[in-house]
């Protein structure tokens, strides 16, 4: 039997690094100069082609999962997640720069639904919530470290902002030390039936949720460094900064969710899409670093609200089995969403914009995602309704 005290250690080195894909985003628009005959959607892709690989990876940890120990899909992720992070800090080629990109999305693709199953796996109930929040936060506070630091960098030298995936190392040494490596457990051949993963309509809306939410959600992380720049209000380490700010309100909020479920409950999610849009319209209208910043925390603050409890709901709209299929499912479409976002945003961006393209892409997010809000508002109502009746 796991000691979940030492699980949850290994489960938050492991999150460090799974918003690793935007460690380098404080940097976008040095690197877009450094590369002039390449477009901002070229330039985007080095945040984007990392999520178009996780796609078909969660899908197949979903299945590896009960076959291979968690603890060997977690460090191979993690050995990925370092050489497809660094190895580009050597290169002058952004198209070989984009095929490490890859290779660092094959990392974090293993690394997402290990870690999220290990939670539901080993925790229940208030536990699991907190759990959960606790794992959001490690997150965040891996995310902020990355585009701090990769700000820094990338203001003396674009190629410098990929050495923040050095931290890799930390969490593969957390993962070793406190991960067991346990084989997943095979039932006798007269239960066989019972190992099969059987997704529910309920999982499929979960990641239909997850799917809108980072078409709205990538916004933030594509958008920023550029509207930093086209609004003259900063360099690469004040919009490495932001991301900072926005890491810091996801950690802050992650160590809060589970008291914030147990007083909201199915309300949570609506709150956390409705701070998202307010983020929005401030980074869209700010006329400051200072707003910027504020703007900043607050989409911390939502992300780290909406994605638990998105996760928590998917865990629990399956049996037990398919928990680790179903978690998978749901990344795959989080990361398909944010491969394709700029792909949809920069079209329509060009058709409706013809003076502040990236202030109207927040505008829009602000839009999606305040409608995603209202109906998780009812939603919510809803439920809270039928566990006061059934309480």
């Amino acid at each position: 039997m796991m000691d979940n005290k030492n699980v949850k250690i290994g489960i938050y080195g492991a999150a460090l690094l799974m918003m690793g894909v935007i460690g380098v985003s404080g940097s976008l628009s040095t690197i877009a100069a450094s590369f002039p005959n390449a477009s901002q959607t070229m330039v985007q892709n080095i945040v984007s082609i990392p999520c178009l690989v996780i796609i078909p990876v969660t899908l197949m940890v979903g299945r590896l999962m009960a076959f291979i120990s968690k603890k060997k899909l977690m460090l191979t992720g993690i050995g990925f997640f370092i050489v497809g992070g660094v190895v580009p800090a050597f290169l002058d080629s952004l198209p070989l720069i984009l095929v490490f990109r890859g290779i660092l999305g094959l990392g974090i693709g293993l690394i997402q639904p290990v870690a999220s199953a290990l939670v539901a796996e080993n925790y229940q109930g208030p536990e699991q919530e907190r759990v959960q929040g606790a794992m959001t936060s490690y997150q965040m506070l891996g995310c902020a470290v990355m585009v701090f630091v990769g700000g820094w960098l990338g203001a003396r030298a674009w190629n410098l902002s990929f050495y923040v995936h050095l931290l890799g190392i930390i969490s593969l040494m957390m993962v070793i030390a406190f991960v067991p490596d346990q084989k997943p457990v095979r039932k006798e051949a007269t239960d066989a039936p019972h190992l099969k993963n059987r997704l529910t309509l309920s999982s499929w809306r979960w990641a239909g949720m997850m799917f809108l939410f980072f078409i709205a959600g990538q916004i933030y992380s594509v958008y920023t460094a550029f509207l930093v720049t086209e609004k003259a209000l900063g360099t690469a380490v004040q919009a490495g900064n932001s991301l900072a700010f926005f890491a810091l309100g996801g950690f802050m909020m992650g160590l809060l969710f589970g008291r914030l479920v147990s007083l909201a409950r199915q309300m949570t999610l609506s709150m956390g899409f409705f701070l998202l849009g307010i983020s929005y319209l401030l980074v869209a209208f700010a006329n400051s670093m200072t707003v910027i910043y504020i703007g900043s925390i607050i989409c911390g603050l939502a992300f780290s609200t909406a994605m638990p409890c998105i996760i928590i709901n998917t865990a629990g709209s399956v049996d037990h089995f398919s928990v680790g299929m179903a978690i998978s499912i749901t990344m795959c479409a989080q990361n398909l969403a944010q491969f394709i976002s700029p792909m949809i945003v920069n079209p329509l961006l060009a058709a409706i914009s013809s003076g502040n393209p990236n202030q109207m892409a927040f505008i829009l997010g602000a839009v999606l995602i305040t409608t995603l809000g209202v109906a998780a508002l009812f939603w919510g109502t809803g439920q809270n309704k039928k566990a006061a009746q059934t309480g």
